[in-house]
């Protein structure tokens, strides 16, 4: 955070107009000749979706420039000029391309300043070697780039943040002056000291820049301290002041002598400057251990002769410089800790009319520890004041002892684990508690100070009730607070034995109690009804006996919420005094909720007492639970600071046959950690019958199966579907029909090639069957879209022809919503024998989906508003808040029938009791790695066998059922996967990586040995690749230990790019736009393009078109539908109509960016407000201003810079390198006009695009710089590639060179070529030009 500003302030500062596009501005209108590309592709008879479609002129058509794209060499020989070969002439009559070399000019005030923050930073004078040390290129850059002469200046205290939004190609409007800034150096010092910057320029501007008179004042006022008037002074005798400057001098003589050159009287009498090295607390940060150096030719000396080392010098014995070499096995300690300036460094400040050892003086700590946060130097300042306040009351020098108390370790470790302070923190604008109060129209201001006094009270009347009621043996609920910052892990909390025996003893008296109660024996009886209770002695003895047990149930058998009970109802009757603390995790976070809730039901008790539960952001729990469900990401992040899961006695992992990443990661782990821990139980539940894969991996552990109780569930497929409704008739020009030039139906003789048919061939097949000879049947691996009509009614031969006709004509590939409502209304109001009083069920892939159903729901005829009393429709999706949630669980009224829309969230722990039908779309969407886009995405598939099956047994959990697979029987039979894939084996790897980097566990072990060690584990091609770009993007260092930033995108349960996105947002304070582009990252596209109005709809986005970004029209897209949706549900339906958006993407969006601000406050990084700010905040806050709350609950103090799109584009740069593409021109040419010569911009088909691993791409059409004619900059960052004929690039911003440097990777090198200094990053890839060696020392 020390140079977040400053990197900010420097973005602001980029100029990066080159002298093409200022003659440009003049002469070239480039509405007309850059953005008519609907016209000119018309006239040109280009393809839209193959490609540009142009026609090159002034090339030779015959030469093919993708084979030759430079001077007649090949793509594949790309170091041709690296070995020193010039260019041969050209054979053809295209112009050469190259990149625009940019140069980067910094101003001498503005080098100062830098000098000043990397002094501040490292405690050292930078090294700066002079420019005859390097050497001069052999090779040059001629053939690669067009150097200018034109500088990319710096502008000194410039803020982007008053321009307004950029136009076309990222021109400005009109720039306000901005305000001169204050003191980088003094701003940077003062922030070392542990306050926040903010409050450090205010001192500063109040002070007059005065440094030290800026941190006495923020001490006086952090601290309360009192300002002594210089006036004093005379009140003191002559004698006085002498025997305080004795006792001083006499305690400066001392310390001089203890510690030697580590202390320094910076000012008479005034401030004295101790640097402490503090062992004890190096040994708390725990830093990485320094690794040894790879090699020693980095290590530089000045004074040795550059010719000498590479093994001669001609000048020999008359040479001005050393010939000599470092003796690689001297001096290999870290120069930084054998500098006088270590680590830590205590100021003693003796200010006017200080009467000090008399009274205390004041005292500053600060350090340059790259583990310490700043907060935790002010929490030892306050520290070492109150000591001193204390120990000056003698009248003796104080500091010795002082520094004393800093090398005991407990105090250490109490003073870095506090939260930050007051003065620690930016002062926020509006705190979240008041703006609620505000919105609800209360403007009393110190309504947040009332909230936490009634929490205070509440506190103290809890603790006295509790006293009072434990002396009447009655058992009640412990109010715990929540973490307002950081993290909220499952710790138990730490009482002492005799309260934990209490507790226990209370408890136990409780339950006996409690078997006399009607409600509780009624529960019993219920409980008794299902399978699980008949084994309840077998499972606790199997448990008791064993460490690991497996148990395969089916569904209904009441495993999830038994097994719990049966341990905990053990421990409750027993007579000694143990008890156990169990944990049982679940895949979601409405699982855990929901069993929970229903455990708690069964046992006639409040949740939150001996039965919680613990998800992110919220809980339910109390010191007396003992059984608490959790979500796998929950026990994981425990293991973080507790490896050994101490006073945790039975941990169970429910429903681990769905083989997602966190169950089988936290597996892997629980058999290493049971060799240490091996009193812990662990039992692995599962619904189908892989039971025995588990039970190998814990070296043949025991396994239970219990039968299921489940109803008979009548199980129908597609064509069943189309059969029985009757009604249901498949359109020809349906949405869903296949189009007819995508039909590759197989003619009648399958092998001899695939055909295409038209639905005429499809009447007149149709017509033929019967009077024709018996067609070959087709072989059972091909699929029923790949059959022809005769085929597919040789197969399905007991089915109508208007079945096969309509099966004929579908296409299966897509979900065909149509059907789901015919289904629907032959469910409620067909003829057929099954109950009509029962919930319907509907599983569909994802949000997107649920959304398209539930709107063509709410405008039918039988579904919408007419009979809305007679049908209850409610969504189920993982991103709604538990509130939300909770309806899918109610009944309705007699006469209503509830349908609910679920994902495959509905598919294991979460019962709906009154489900009689089932519809499944037979798709779910799973994480997977895109290649394409470089991260992960999630994928529509096709379910396994196993999902089927266990979608099927949710309609039979109450009474018989009836459940419609919306695919065939055959595709059943033949075509599904028995079981899903492992998530392991198909997502990508980082956030695993990362975690084991995370856990303390691993630290001893690499990461493929850790991967290896997994249940089913993946190929070691991903692995190496996840730890590449995790590298690439900085959340690794070379030695693949964690960095910071991996620390904390680790941390995020999203995409490490998107994550790290998400992080910078909320550092540079634009974290609305960034999670803004964060969520258009992670989902489609807004934008839709008709196929009858696509010239139309690529002129609208344009109008959104901003700074040459894709990203930041859609950002710009995003905010004009946030303004039209605050004017009401119809102006917001206008603009995504008249604009062609898609108001479903849209609303996708938005729900992405509010859960992505949960998950920021989750860890902490969302810090302008005084509480951590949950999804049921930022909905609460849409509700009530019209937006999509994210501003109302975050606050503008993080979203000051939220329109500063050069910095958002920089901050983009951080999620999406190293996707970065060259953009080649050919050289500027000129055309006459009355007012003299004009630049003319190049044709779009003369400009190329290369990325550093595919060579040339092309630019895709849908993208706003499609056709553009001009750059600012030479390089683009994308998103997405695409290949069709062409390898594509989809969504890419403009940027500039400065903002690679401060947010892409790699190493930096510095080349000298034709006396100019040559900086680059990425082996090369990225160059620009320095003006000077002191400037491109500093970039270094």
């Amino acid at each position: 955070m020390a140079i977040k500003h400053m990197l900010a302030g420097q973005l602001r500062g980029v100029d990066a107009q080159t002298e093409e596009e200022e003659d440009l501005q003049e002469g070239v209108d480039r509405e007309e000749e850059g953005r008519g590309r609907g016209q000119q592709e018309s006239q040109r008879g280009g393809s839209r979706g193959g490609g540009s479609g142009f026609t090159r002129k002034g090339l030779d058509d015959k030469y093919d420039w993708e084979d030759h794209p430079l001077d007649g060499l090949p793509l594949d020989d790309e170091d041709y000029y690296d070995r020193g070969y010039t260019a041969p002439k050209r054979r053809h009559n295209g112009p050469q391309v190259k990149v625009t070399m940019q140069h980067l000019q910094m101003s001498t005030e503005n080098q100062e300043m830098v000098r000043d923050m990397l002094r501040d930073l490292h405690g050292e004078e930078l090294d700066m070697p002079e420019k005859d040390e390097y050497d001069e290129l052999d090779t040059r850059d001629d053939h690669q780039y067009w150097v200018t002469q034109q500088p990319l200046q710096i502008q000194d205290g410039c803020s982007f943040a008053f321009y307004g939004q950029f136009q076309d190609g990222g021109d400005t409007s009109k720039k306000t002056k901005a305000p001169k800034t204050i003191n980088q150096f003094g701003l940077q010092k003062l922030a070392r000291y542990g306050f926040d910057k903010e409050r450090c320029t205010e001192a500063l501007k109040a002070c007059d820049e005065d440094i030290g008179a800026s941190l006495e004042h923020l001490l006086c006022e952090c601290f309360n301290l009192l300002k002594v008037d210089a006036t004093q002074d005379s009140e003191q005798t002559s004698e006085e002041w002498q025997e305080i400057l004795d006792a001083r001098n006499e305690e400066m003589t001392a310390l001089q002598s203890i510690y030697e050159d580590k202390f320094e009287e910076r000012i008479s009498n005034n401030i004295w400057i101790l640097y402490l090295d503090l062992e004890s607390l190096n040994q708390i940060l725990k830093p990485a251990p320094s690794k040894p150096k790879q090699s020693v030719t980095q290590r530089y000396d000045k004074n040795i002769c550059k010719y000498f080392k590479k093994g001669s010098c001609k000048f020999g014995s008359k040479c001005r410089h050393k010939h000599s070499v470092l003796n690689p096995d001297e001096d290999t300690v870290d120069e930084q800790h054998t500098k006088i300036n270590s680590s830590y460094q205590l100021e003693v400040r003796f200010p006017p009319g200080n009467k000090y050892p008399n009274e205390p003086p004041i005292l500053a700590f600060s350090s340059s520890h790259p583990f310490l946060s700043a907060h935790s130097c002010l929490h030892i300042t306050r520290f070492l004041i109150e000591e001193a306040k204390s120990l000056s009351e003698h009248h003796e020098p104080v500091i010795f002892t002082l520094l004393s108390l800093l090398e005991d370790d407990g105090v250490l470790q109490s003073l870095v684990e506090q939260p930050p302070l007051e003065f620690s923190v930016p002062k926020a604008i509006i705190s979240r508690n008041r703006y609620r109060h505000l919105a609800e129209g209360n403007t009393d201001t110190s309504a947040d100070a009332d909230d936490d006094d009634e929490d205070d009270e509440q506190m103290e009347q809890m603790i006295e009730m509790m006293e009072k009621e434990g002396q009447k043996n009655i058992v009640v609920e412990e109010v715990i607070p929540t973490q307002k910052y950081g993290r909220k892990d499952v710790v138990p909390r730490r009482v002492n034995k005799t309260e934990l025996f209490k507790k226990n003893r209370l408890m136990k008296d409780d339950f006996e109690r409690k078997q006399s109660s009607g409600s509780y024996k009624s529960m019993i009886a219920q409980r008794g009804k299902l399978p699980a209770w008949d084994r309840q002695d077998e499972i606790v003895d199997t448990i008791e006996s064993n460490q690991v047990v497996v148990i395969s149930g089916m569904t209904g058998c009441g495993k999830t919420t038994q097994v719990p009970q049966f341990i905990l109802d053990k421990y409750l009757r027993s007579k000694n005094s143990k008890m156990c603390n169990i944990i049982c995790t679940q895949p979601r976070r409405i699982s855990a909720i929901s069993v929970a809730e229903r455990v708690t039901d069964e046992r006639c008790e409040k949740l939150g007492r001996s039965v919680g539960y613990q998800i992110r952001l919220e809980s339910k729990q109390s010191a007396w639970t003992r059984l608490l469900f959790c979500t796998t990401g929950i026990i994981l992040r425990q293991l973080e600071g507790d490896p050994n899961l101490e006073g945790v006695t039975h941990l169970v992992i429910d429903e681990v046959h769905e083989r997602s990443e966190d169950s089988d990661f936290l597996i892997m782990i629980l058999r290493n950690l049971l060799r240490v821990r091996p009193d812990l139980k662990v039992i692995l539940m599962s619904a189908t019958l892989n039971a025995d894969l588990f039970s190998h991996y814990f070296k043949e552990c025991p396994v239970l199966e219990i039968p299921g109780r489940t109803f008979p569930v009548d199980q129908f497929f597609l064509e069943d579907a189309i059969e029985y409704t009757g009604k249901f008739v498949m359109e020809e020009n349906s949405a869903f029909a296949r189009p007819i030039k995508r039909s590759n139906a197989m003619r009648a003789q399958p092998g001899r090639g695939q055909g295409r048919i038209s639905v005429d061939d499809i009447h007149d097949e149709l017509e033929e069957i019967g009077n024709t000879v018996m067609v070959e049947p087709a072989k059972d691996n091909i699929r029923d879209d790949n059959l022809s009509v005769k085929q597919l009614f040789y197969r399905y031969s007991e089915y109508r022809k208007s079945t096969i006709k309509a099966m004929a004509i579908m296409d299966m590939e897509k979900i065909n919503y149509d059907l789901i409502v015919a289904i629907l209304e032959w469910i409620v109001d067909g003829k057929h024998e099954y109950r009509k009083d029962g919930a319907v069920l509907i599983f569909l892939p994802g949000f997107a989906e649920i959304q398209t159903l539930y709107d063509m729901l709410m405008t039918s005829k039988e579904f919408g508003s007419r009979n809305r009393g007679r049908y209850k429709i409610v969504p189920l999706h993982s991103s709604l808040s538990s509130e939300d949630q909770h309806a899918v669980f109610s009944r309705p009224r007699e006469g209503v029938t509830k349908i609910v829309i679920s994902t495959n969230i509905a598919e294991t722990s979460i019962t709906i009791d009154d489900v009689v039908y089932v519809i499944d779309a037979g798709r779910m969407k799973e994480k997977r790695y895109d290649s394409c886009k470089g991260m992960e995405s999630l994928e529509m598939v096709w379910v396994s066998r196993a999902n089927a099956l266990q979608r099927k047994g949710r309609a039979g959990r109450v009474a018989s059922g009836v459940c419609f697979h919306l695919f065939t029987q055959h595709r059943f039979e033949h075509h599904l996967r028995p079981q899903p894939i492992p998530e392991i084996q198909r997502a990508p790897l980082e956030q695993i990586v990362l975690r084991i980097k995370m856990l303390p566990l691993f630290k001893k072990h690499g990461i493929q040995e850790v991967l290896e060690s997994l249940l089913e584990p993946p190929k070691e091609d991903a692995i190496l690749n996840a730890i590449k770009r995790l590298q690439d993007l900085g959340a690794l260092d070379d030695l693949q230990d964690l960095t910071p930033l991996g620390y904390h995108v680790g941390s995020l349960p999203v995409d490490v790019r998107i994550g790290k996105l998400m992080l910078f947002g909320a550092i540079f304070r634009c974290l609305d736009a960034a999670l803004t582009i964060a969520a258009t990252l992670s989902s489609k596209s807004p934008f839709v393009s008709p196929f009858d109005k696509r010239d139309e709809a690529d002129k609208k986005k344009l109008d959104f078109a901003v700074g040459n970004s894709d990203h930041l029209t859609m950002l710009n897209a995003y905010m004009g539908w946030i303004d039209a949706k605050e004017r009401g549900s119809h102006a917001q339906y206008v603009f995504c109509r008249e604009n062609f958006l898609s108001m479903k993407s849209l609303q996708m969006l938005c729900s992405l960016k509010q859960q992505f601000v949960e998950l920021l406050s989750d860890i902490g990084f969302v810090v302008f407000v005084k509480e951590g700010v949950t999804l049921r905040d930022v909905e609460r806050a849409s509700r009530t201003g019209g937006r999509d709350g994210v501003l109302e609950a975050t606050g503008q103090e993080a979203n000051v810079n939220s329109k500063n799109w050069k910095l958002v584009s920089a901050v983009l740069v951080g999620a999406l390198y190293p996707n970065v593409v060259q953009i080649l021109v050919p050289e500027t040419r000129y055309s006459q006009s009355s007012g003299g010569a004009v630049v003319k911009a190049p044709k779009p088909e003369e400009m190329k695009f290369k990325t550093k691993m595919d060579g040339y791409v092309s630019v895709h059409p849908s993208s706003v710089n499609f056709q553009v004619r001009h750059y600012d900059s030479p390089y683009l960052v994308y998103h997405e590639k695409v290949k069709t004929s062409k390898v594509y690039i989809r969504d890419c911003t403009m940027v500039s060179v400065y903002p690679l440097l401060l947010f892409g990777g790699g190493a930096l090198s510095v080349e000298l070529s034709k006396g100019s200094f040559i900086l680059s990053v990425d082996d090369g890839w990225i160059r620009f030009m320095a003006s000077s060696h002191q400037v491109q020392s500093i970039i270094r």
